[in-house]
């Protein structure tokens, strides 16, 4: 029988229990994202809550209260804009149902009896995106739930993630690598909000300049859904180019500019900026975002980056820990 010592048994078991983490991650990853797309939220309202809180008497339940009014003021607003814009969803929508079956039709009369199959594979495909697509949102309605949670039981959290990792007389550095990793995941957040201004910003001034209707609210909500890697931008993407051909705008150039702020935001903004935020290499960031979309899709660029973040102050962690003083080398 082999025996190992306590450094390979400990060895192997970290790889087990990695494995066996990666495994059940990747079975239950809808789950797993609304959870990391709820806690990243909770960073982002995090400094609201924490202000509101100072500002609310010395209560037990001031935590809670203060996320409540947080969350009624983002309600209302959300309604106001749903109200301002309801003429013109609904404008948009009818001409939308008006124009749609006749192109279907002259589509249909012009091509379908040359590429029938082609037709048929594409409208298949287009139909398990909506149904996937379908799908998508209704787990992303579930992340302000859970965000819930997160926002009112931060402490307890931290609390207990110290609990989890500390080892006998370790549990000053366990808190040190739960706040380093806290840091990380919030400086993560205000990287995302920081990239989804600059696309907020790029929108509306491109749309404006060409002409387009609605910049303003297109630009917005363009960068509200750059929170949601590749599905967000696609989804605004299309959002506008649809805009643009319902009012003759000249939606082939937006579509133009749209493909190369892709490329400046995904190749210089997102490694530079996530790389000065998290202190990392924008190689390594633009590494961790490429191995993470080959291996898990959307919902691996969601999570290389913290990921990765999370595994470099690990590392540093346990490298410190594990260096040997010079002092106590010369000791007898």
């Amino acid at each position: 029988m082999i025996a190992l010592d306590d450094r390979t048994g400990n060895i192997l078991t970290t790889i087990v229990v990695f494995a066996a983490v990666v495994v059940v991650a990747f079975v239950a990853r809808a789950t797993f994202v609304v959870f990391v797309l709820a806690l990243l939220l909770a960073y982002l309202l995090e400094p609201i809550v924490g202000a509101i809180e100072q500002r609310l008497p010395r209560l037990s339940h001031a935590r809670g209260a203060s996320v409540a009014v947080v969350y009624a003021i983002g309600t209302l607003l959300v309604v106001a804009v749903g109200y301002a814009l309801a003429p013109t969803i609904a404008d948009q929508a009818r001409r939308i149902d008006a124009v749609v079956p006749g192109l279907a039709a002259r589509i249909h009369r012009t091509s379908a009896a040359a590429h029938g199959d082609l037709f048929a594979g594409a409208a298949a495909e287009a139909n398990r995106a909506a149904i996937g697509a379908a799908e998508d949102i209704g787990w992303l309605l579930a992340v302000p739930i859970v965000a819930i949670f997160f926002l009112g039981n931060r402490a307890a959290f931290l609390d207990s993630a110290v609990d989890l990792f500390a080892r006998r007389g370790g549990r000053t550095a366990a808190r040190r690598a739960i706040q380093q990793v806290d840091r990380a995941l919030a400086e993560y957040t205000r990287a995302q909000l920081i990239l989804a201004s600059l696309s907020a910003i790029f929108y509306g001034v491109s749309l404006a300049l060409l002409g387009f209707p609605y910049p303003l609210a297109l630009g917005v909500a363009g960068g509200a859904l750059e929170f949601v890697p590749v599905v967000g931008w696609i989804a605004a993407a299309t959002a506008m180019l649809t805009s643009g051909w319902l009012t003759h705008a000249p939606w082939m150039w937006m579509a133009l500019l749209i493909a190369l702020w892709r490329i400046v935001q995904n190749f210089v903004n997102s490694p530079r900026v996530m790389g000065d935020r998290l202190q990392m290499e924008p190689i390594t960031v633009l590494l961790a975002l490429m191995v993470g979309g080959q291996l898990g899709g959307l919902p691996g660029v969601i999570l290389s980056v913290p990921a990765v973040a999370v595994c470099r102050i690990v590392y540093q962690q346990r490298a410190s820990r594990d260096t040997v003083s010079p002092v106590a080398l010369l000791k007898p």
